[in-house]
């Protein structure tokens, strides 16, 4: 397990991935489906199944539930696989879930094809989960169960379709747009417009359930408004930053000749002469004149204190992976997901040498001298 989550497995070659937010919803879940269990049990329309049975149900119902939100989410990932598009992982969260493609789709035809792809996998398993709930007999929790499981997937599959991005109709409103008017931007522009109006239409839903019917599930929807809003925000400035950066190459953008440390230096050392002295909070690693890593405050602080005396920096530095060195004819945009998260850093080399640095920093300061 780490900051982004533990694996559960690979479908397809496609890494499946939980955060710890996951956890909390998933006990939401299954404690939905456990009320709704003995809410209908009460109510003679489940015959009782013992305290263990419906706890058992909610379970296995939870766990369904969320396969589905996975076959979801993997519809979208194997389509775009099939177009030639790379697939990070499937990630479920506090959400839901979300297929992490690598890149932007690059006609209007694969973009709607790859966001149809889920909504139509939801719908089909609600007629799937409906159809065996023929196979059991009224009353018991099976049947109630795939009842509910086909009425949710049908929700999740036209929810989804609702004009706002990043929902699947937001993405689909997008790629009509962009084959209409032939503009990627515009049609951004549009879909995330559409987004925030969805966004907001959900906070006030979730006001005026919480206000005027004292019901808490209110919050969630305000929280799920919030989160989409800042989604369809943050996916304009990612395309307004990739449309200033079209074109600019690394070497335009990079720190010239960084202040390099030679892995050999002691920890100690290197915090006193180079971390108090300089107001960086990351440095190029260099052996044999060539650089091999980068150090930052991150790896200094997962040492102990009275150890710095003896450990060398190429022992806790990170290694440079082929992907982290360009060379100065790179282009930025390719690198910007390399560059989220702390402490990241790409650098720039020529002949295997060290020339210039780029982290976000450089990369925001390129954004406001284009502004001016």
């Amino acid at each position: 397990m780490n900051g982004k989550g533990f694996s559960i497995g690979r479908i397809h070659g496609i890494p499946i991935t939980v955060d710890a937010s996951w956890l909390i919803v998933f006990f939401l879940i299954w404690m939905f489906f456990w009320t709704d269990l003995v809410t209908a049990a009460n109510q003679g329309m489940v015959a009782s199944a013992g305290s263990v049975g419906v706890w058992v149900g909610a379970f296995v119902g939870t766990l369904l539930f969320f396969g589905s939100i996975v076959v979801h989410e993997l519809s979208h990932s194997l389509v775009a696989v099939g177009r030639g598009i790379q697939v990070k992982r499937i990630r479920l969260f506090i959400f839901g879930g979300v297929s992490e493609i690598e890149e932007e789709a690059t006609t209007p035809g694969v973009e709607f094809a790859i966001t149809i792809a889920g909504p139509l996998a939801s719908v089909i398993l609600g007629g799937m989960f409906f159809g065996f709930s023929f196979l059991f007999a009224g009353g018991t929790i099976v049947h109630h169960l795939t009842e509910r499981l086909a009425f949710v997937n049908v929700v999740l599959g036209v929810f989804n379709l609702a004009p706002g991005f990043p929902l699947g109709g937001g993405r689909v409103l997008r790629s009509i747009v962009w084959k209409v008017t032939g503009d990627f931007g515009r049609a951004t522009r549009v879909a995330v417009v559409g987004g925030r109006a969805v966004a907001l239409l959900l906070v006030v839903v979730g006001v005026v359930v919480l206000f005027t019917r004292g019901d808490f599930g209110g919050l969630w929807w305000i929280v799920l408004g919030w989160f989409l809003f800042q989604a369809a925000s943050s996916a304009l400035v990612q395309m307004e930053t990739k449309e200033v950066l079209r074109g600019v190459t690394a070497g335009q953008i990079m720190t010239p000749t960084p202040i390099a440390v030679d892995g050999d230096l002691l920890l100690q050392d290197l915090f006193d002469d180079f971390f108090m002295q300089h107001n960086y909070s990351c440095f190029p690693v260099v052996e044999g004149g060539r650089v091999r890593g980068l150090i930052s405050l991150r790896q200094l602080h997962e040492v102990d204190r009275r150890q710095w005396g003896s450990v060398r920096t190429s022992d806790v530095m990170r290694r440079l992976e082929p992907e982290d060195a360009v060379s100065s004819e790179t282009d930025v945009e390719t690198l910007l997901p390399r560059l989220v998260g702390e402490g990241r850093r790409v650098v720039v080399v020529r002949d295997g040498r060290l020339v210039g640095i780029i982290s976000s920093s450089d990369v925001a300061r390129w954004m406001q001298r284009h502004k001016l």
